[in-house]
């Protein structure tokens, strides 16, 4: 082997060798300015349904849990759907 040639295989393994190495640099994660500003919805469903005073009461479920979620609806014979995306409760 030629000496040229061994020292460019030396060089090329090195080069390989400081673009495989970890970053230096630390990293950033970008935050959205109006990220607060969203409303986030989580999944309700159907837990009862109460008839009372000439209406229909339909309680939800929250998804994580917490504070039930209560719609009043006007009417007796009215179905509740059994399922909807509620606003979160934070």
């Amino acid at each position: 082997m030629t000496a040229s040639r061994r020292h460019f295989i030396a060089l090329a393994a090195s080069a390989a060798a400081l673009t495989a190495s970890p970053a230096a640099a630390a990293g950033r994660t970008y935050k959205s300015q109006r990220e607060d500003d969203r409303v986030l919805f989580e999944l309700c469903r159907l837990k009862q349904r109460d008839y009372v005073d000439g209406g229909t009461n339909c309680v939800y479920r929250r998804q994580s849990g917490g504070k039930d979620a209560v719609i009043r609806v006007d009417g007796q014979k009215v179905r509740c759907q059994s399922e909807f995306q509620c606003k979160r409760i934070k």
